[in-house]
């Protein structure tokens, strides 16, 4: 089945990203360990979907009802979208993406944009840099309940494009962009910019792009 929509990772895929992760990290833990969470579980070497997993258990085993666990997730969620706001003005587009949103969009084909950020911080980002234009739908960590690489946000953005599984290319840079693209059954293009481990994406129907610019041709 032809392709129908290309789905793209923000953050250093259409836009290197400024935001500071490790002070986002440590405003998170700071506030975590505050509410509760035991002192020295979590560390800024961890993805923020292990330290909020690890909390959540914590919480569990520490005995915290469900409601005031929910109450906690979201402040923390709210900390992490001030962190990544705060970047927005630093942030610089990637060499190409325009130019590869527009040729994708000038074939017919759905552009959509699924990233582990808020969505405010996407919109803004993708506007400030010409590209929320080329984009017909986007899906933040904020839009759903299990962001990538859990497969159903990508079940979510492919209901957005009204599109299958068997339609859709993914486009991103890490390798949990690619473990979300084979647990949701999409094809994976990996734009390498960094030194990523290929054994993670075993069983993954991927190929390896030098550069966004790379991507319309590989379509």
């Amino acid at each position: 089945m032809p392709v129908r929509a290309v789905i793209f990772d923000l953050d250093e895929t259409l836009i290197h990203s400024k935001i500071d992760f490790k002070k986002m990290k440590e405003r998170v833990i700071a506030f975590l360990e505050k509410v509760g969470v035991t002192r020295g579980l979590l560390n800024t070497n961890m993805l923020n979907m292990e330290i909020t997993s690890l909390a959540v258990e914590d919480l569990h085993r520490r005995g915290f009802p469900e409601g005031e666990i929910r109450l906690i997730l979201s402040e923390a969620e709210e900390i992490m979208n001030r962190t990544e706001l705060e970047s927005v003005n630093k942030a610089s587009p990637i060499e190409g993406a325009q130019e590869t949103l527009k040729a994708l969009k000038e074939r017919g084909l759905k552009i959509g944009v699924m990233t582990r950020s808020c969505h405010e911080y996407a919109e803004k980002t993708l506007t400030k840099f010409g590209l929320r234009a080329y984009v017909d739908a986007i899906s933040a960590r904020d839009d759903v309940e299990e962001p990538k690489p859990n497969p159903r946000h990508a079940y979510h953005m492919m209901k957005l494009l009204g599109v299958k599984a068997c339609e859709v290319v993914l486009v991103g840079d890490h390798w949990l962009d690619g473990l979300c693209a084979k647990e949701a059954g999409l094809k994976f293009i990996l734009i390498l910019r960094r030194n990523i481990d290929l054994k993670k994406l075993e069983g993954c129907d991927y190929k390896v792009a030098g550069s966004i610019k790379e991507v319309t041709r590989m379509v």
